[in-house]
């Protein structure tokens, strides 16, 4: 159990993501076909990855997580997983991603190396710096994008990685939000970018990237000439609102654990995908067409 907890499996679903590229260029069933292997491939290689940079974090932050009220917890601070155990693991992991990304070629070897040398620089130093830290969380979200791109090796629309930088920009200051209420004036002794946030700075910057990964989704529905597509709008906009209440009104912003936990956000996911698959049927609402 202890081995399970070291490998986040639950920060796993951020590799979703992986599968965007390949369900939005859906061509068709046959090329659905065709294609899911590598996109299963692709989610599993960032699944392995994601686990064994999640493990050199811990180690890099072993001191600090055991005096946090909640990090404290986990398998390396509280001692339940030796040290050598945890990095032979980590190692372990990082050279079954190089075999899981080989038969994908070189450019998505190339994203995987790119996400490792981005989270290594956020454990290092990036993590420690005012939005550097959050923008280097969000990068990591569209290499996830990218990454899924390459290996069915489709196009994808500017707008879509712009909506997923920034939404990710949204939930991880969401998430700072959430860890300066938690800590409070102990904050920076465990993150030391808290120290240069506040609830009011990260309010405002929180408005403006759910403000802006708004305008750029819609564009991006539009940009597809597909009314099934537009109807997602209000079910994205619902679920932005919805974490905001969450960060907000009841206190909380841990992403990977809320969006999983809500049953609202469940809900609008559900709906979401739902909308999705009556787009890829390619239903005939040309009555509702404007443009």
């Amino acid at each position: 159990m202890s081995i399970l907890r070291l490998l986040r499996l639950h920060q796993w679903v951020k590799n979703v993501l992986v599968f965007v590229p390949f369900l939005f260029a859906a061509r068709s069933t046959e090329w659905l076909l065709t294609n899911i292997w590598n996109a299963l491939i692709a989610f599993l290689a960032f699944c392995v990855v994601s686990s064994a940079i999640y493990i050199f974090n811990d180690i890099r932050d072993l001191e600090r997580d055991k005096e946090h009220p909640i990090k404290r917890f986990r398998p390396l601070p509280s001692g339940k997983v030796d040290i050598r155990f945890a990095i032979s693991v980590g190692v372990t992991l990082l050279l079954l991603a190089l075999v899981l990304s080989w038969p994908l070629g070189w450019m998505f070897g190339g994203v995987i190396l790119l996400y490792v040398l981005n989270n290594i620089a956020y454990t290092l130093f990036l993590k420690r710096l005012q939005l550097f830290d959050v923008f280097s969380i969000s990068i990591g979200f569209v290499l996830r994008v990218v990454a899924g791109a390459v290996a069915v090796g489709v196009p994808v629309s500017i707008y879509l990685f712009l909506t997923v930088f920034f939404l990710a920009l949204f939930l991880a200051i969401g998430k700072r939000r959430y860890e300066l209420l938690l800590l409070g004036k102990k904050g920076s002794v465990h993150r030391d970018s808290l120290r240069y946030y506040s609830i009011y700075y990260l309010d405002q910057i929180m408005n403006i990237s759910a403000t802006l990964t708004l305008v750029v989704y819609t564009l991006y529905t539009i940009e597809k000439r597909d009314m099934v597509m537009v109807l997602t709008v209000p079910v994205v906009v619902f679920g932005i609102f919805r974490y905001y209440h969450i960060t907000h009104n009841l206190r909380k912003g841990e992403p990977s654990d809320d969006l999983l936990s809500d049953p609202y956000i469940l809900l609008s996911g559900l709906i979401y995908v739902l909308i999705i698959l009556l787009s890829f049927l390619k239903l005939d609402l040309s009555f509702f067409r404007w443009w």
